[in-house]
């Protein structure tokens, strides 16, 4: 029998990569994608000298809070104002008003689902009264429908978020819920604003502007570098409560969907 006994020494194995969604996993991801993670939590931020600028985790102009985008620094962030720094999860977390210790399950699963990686079902969820951000609630929001399935940000012409739009795919059916930002209120502001101004502001006014229904067929033709904007509530949305300002003086392209509320 022991002439068939194979010895196997693992000792010298090569170490194994981490798990695709593991918190180190996440961070990888997150400081390979380091530019595209700066657009989606600062849209109004500049890059100069392979360093990102912004004024403040609020996302609020100036240059207080710098990213290095270059070397081993990659992804390490400072405010000098307030004094707080740390790596791209803690940043992430600072953007949303969470605690990197208490909240990190709920920032892990905000993270894996920016990444399009699986999220977790298990996570536990925050009331949203419970939060102290200025930015949006703490973890998964409106908790007796379920972890949310898509968000979206809509910022003033200057990068300030104004409000945030939730999606919910719960039994019965979509569900949206925005979250206000000012007020820190599950309502829509008044007025409502429309979606993706910073970029209809820096468009020439000679440039097209599309007006399509909802967050989602904007965001995909701004995927192709086209402006485009929706009013909240797409189709459904009270005009007489939007602010249609940012259109004024523009050349607008309205899309609907091709149903019975987008015609």
């Amino acid at each position: 029998m022991s002439e068939n006994v194979v010895w196997l020494d693992f000792n010298d194995a090569k170490d194994q990569p981490p798990e695709l969604d593991s918190k180190d996993a996440i961070r990888a991801s997150l400081i390979d994608r380091l530019e595209g993670v700066l657009a989606h939590l600062f849209p109004g931020g500049k890059v100069k000298a392979g360093k990102f600028h912004i004024g403040d985790v609020f996302g609020n102009p100036g240059r207080s809070l710098v990213v290095e985008l270059e070397g081993e620094r990659r992804g390490l962030w400072k405010d000098f104002a307030s004094d707080d720094g740390g790596d791209v999860m803690d940043l992430w977390a600072s953007v949303r008003g969470w605690s990197s210790r208490s909240d990190f399950p709920a920032l892990l699963d905000d993270m894996r689902q920016w990444l399009g990686l699986p999220t977790t079902p298990s996570v536990a969820l925050h009331h949203a009264t419970a939060t102290t951000s200025t930015r949006q609630p703490s973890g998964h929001a409106v908790d007796e429908l379920g972890p949310y399935t898509a968000k979206w940000d809509y910022h003033d012409q200057h990068g300030n978020l104004i409000v945030v739009v939730y999606r919910y795919d719960p039994p019965t059916g979509k569900e949206y819920r925005p979250w206000d930002v000012k007020a820190r209120m599950w309502r829509a502001p008044t007025p409502r604003p429309l979606f993706n101004q910073p970029a209809i502001y820096k468009c020439d006014k000679s440039s097209h502007v599309v007006l399509v229904e909802g967050e989602k067929a904007a965001s995909a033709l701004i995927a192709q570098g086209i402006v485009a904007t929706t009013a909240m509530n797409g189709a459904k949305a009270p005009i007489d409560k939007t602010d249609w300002t940012p259109l004024t003086g523009r050349h607008v392209l309205i899309w609907p969907d091709k149903d019975a509320p987008g015609w």
